[in-house]
């Protein structure tokens, strides 16, 4: 149980540059995390041809990034709540340069599998140890803000991993593109070393202490406490089940489907579904400025929901889109995903900020794990109903081969609407206060 305590009032006066220079580090660090998230959509023929597989290989080897970064997420959580983010931050970036390079010279699917590992698992901990910074150095008021703001630069880094680096890669070749990005990251690495604080030099006092029973609980005991809030699961399912069109489509299968419908080279295939990245990084900060403003959490959940539901069914199942049409439609598939942002908010809101880390973890692993399972299911339909067509060597895939492989994406994003039944307004009630508005900051 949460005590009552009145949340402090912000003014300009409390803050320095430092929390947005730490801010920013970490959430620079999910940008990075997610240009190699969504790198192997680019390379999927790359890979195919270079280690003579078809797509349900290449489904695992890219979910080996979902595996190691589901199950990092609870002992992550654990561990930034016990030492910091700090150091976390830093090793988790220089875990990511390591895989980077071993996947960029990797000669065998097992090796390029383990780097892709490293990298799922140095990346676990870009958005939890960012939200935590979050939740350390600003007030509730802007955590639901600030939230959208990091994802609005993951997002973006989505997108420099789309088009910009397909141009790359088709400028240099796919193993120098990744030299390249491992370089960038131990840069990264060593800018969260020099930059990033552990602590608010003000101690923190807006932040939700532990009830009096709770006090001095070790992590394992605020992880029980967590799992035994059925509140956490539900909102924590429909994340998963909201992530997976962004797991399956805009991770991985969704450049080669594009490429099917029209024909299209890599650059132009791949910024037609950097569009979804886009979209979401307007539509997150847009999603929390509009969750704060009306004070709910549900509401924007909601319709999140029913627009990708309603979007990505035309996408898949509509014939005869213009091209020009499927940029849009992308762009809303983003807008509408947006929204889901605020399961991590909703989350914030019902726990205490001192077990924050491992309550983010739970959440965030849940989430992983539809990438874990979608992305083989995915290629083992499209192996499976695979009629036997090749060119250049590689399995060519027909339209209705495909439509009916991505039929979990339309699926999963019902089943997560159809959850909301169960899922209560969770913003909290001391912000509803006009004392507490964005008015009074």
């Amino acid at each position: 149980m949460i005590t009552n305590q009145k949340v402090p009032i912000s003014t300009p006066s409390d803050y320095s540059l430092l929390p947005w220079k730490i801010w920013a580090c970490g959430s620079f660090f999910y940008f990075f995390q997610f240009i190699l998230r969504i790198s192997p959509s680019i390379i999927t023929e790359d890979l195919m041809r270079h280690f003579n597989v078809q797509s349900y290989a290449l489904g695992v080897l890219s979910a080996f990034f979902y595996n190691a970064y589901a199950l990092m997420q609870v002992p992550i959580g654990m561990i930034v709540d016990r030492f910091g983010p700090r150091k976390i931050l830093a090793l988790s970036c220089l875990t990511t340069v390591i895989g980077t390079l071993l996947f960029s010279l990797a000669k065998s699917l097992s090796m390029a599998s383990f780097g892709r590992l490293l990298i799922g698992a140095g990346s676990a901990c870009a958005l939890l140890g960012s939200i935590k910074l979050i939740t350390l150095w600003f007030p509730p008021q802007r955590v639901g803000r600030l939230i959208g703001l990091t994802i609005f630069l993951g997002t973006l880094g989505a997108s420099m991993g789309g088009a910009p680096l397909a141009f790359l890669i088709e400028k240099t070749n796919w193993k120098i593109a990744f030299l390249l990005l491992a370089i960038l990251g131990l840069c990264l690495a060593l800018t969260i070393w020099l930059v990033v604080k552990d602590k608010n030099p003000q101690d923190n006092p807006w932040n939700r202490p532990l009830s009096p029973e709770n006090e001095g609980a070790s992590l394992l005991k605020g992880l029980l406490i967590i799992i035994r809030m059925p509140k956490i699961w539900i909102i924590a399912i429909y994340s998963a089940l909201m992530y997976v069109p962004i797991a399956a489509f805009a991770d991985l299968w969704g450049v080669p489907f594009v490429r099917e419908i029209y024909n299209l080279d890599r650059p132009v295939a791949a910024s037609v579904i950097s569009m979804i990245f886009i979209g979401a990084a307007i539509g997150s900060p847009i999603s929390t400025f509009l969750s704060d403003h009306f004070k709910t959490r549900l509401w924007p959940m909601m319709i999140s929901a029913i627009g990708s539901l309603l979007v990505y069914a035309t996408i898949i199942y509509l014939p005869g889109i213009p091209l020009s049409v499927m940029y849009i439609l992308l762009f809303l598939a983003g807008i509408f995903y947006s929204g889901k942002i605020l399961s991590f908010a909703s989350i914030c809101d019902i726990i205490p900020h001192s077990v924050s880390g491992v309550a983010i973890g739970f959440a965030n692993m849940t989430v992983m794990l539809s990438g874990v399972i979608c992305l083989p299911l995915i290629g083992g339909l499209l192996d499976q109903f695979w009629q036997g067509k090749i060119t250049n060597g590689l399995p060519d895939y027909t339209l209705s081969e495909w439509r009916f492989a991505l039929l979990p994406i339309p699926f999963s994003v019902l089943i997560a609407l159809l959850l909301l039944k169960f899922i209560p307004e969770t913003f909290p009630e001391e912000l509803k206060s006009p004392l507490n508005s964005d008015s009074t900051e």
